[in-house]
């Protein structure tokens, strides 16, 4: 196992350990959002790269919360809620469904400007 695979678990068991992986929501710090071509359904989808502390951040929430549901939000208002099937390591996001490109768009200048807060938090099943 890579160093940075071991590190991401050991974040992930010392947080379940603490009890802080799902007692509140993650706060990202966004390095970049655009929109994007998403190839496979061939959607416009909303591509946020994360600064490395929040990728870090991130993958260990992720790992923590395999197999449950996701609300990723932006400014509190959820803007999607997949199901978490695998962990996400490479520190981007990919938010996509039922949006129109201006609607894609206006969320990116909110997030890249700095005034969109984006979030994850897991929901208690």
């Amino acid at each position: 196992m890579r160093a940075s695979c071991r590190l991401v678990v050991c974040l992930a068991m010392l947080l379940l350990a603490c009890g802080l992986a799902a007692a509140q929501p993650l706060a990202l710090a966004v390095a970049a959002a655009t929109v994007v071509r998403d190839p496979a359904p061939g959607q416009d989808a909303l591509d946020l790269k994360l600064t490395p502390d929040s990728a870090k951040a991130f993958a260990a929430f992720t790992v923590a919360n395999v197999g449950r549901t996701i609300d990723l939000s932006v400014d509190g208002a959820v803007v999607m809620s997949p199901r978490l099937l695998e962990p996400i390591l490479g520190g981007e996001i990919m938010v996509g469904g039922r949006f129109s490109r201006n609607e894609l768009r206006r969320l990116a200048e909110r997030i890249s400007s700095g005034s969109g807060k984006v979030t994850v938090d897991a929901r208690a099943e």
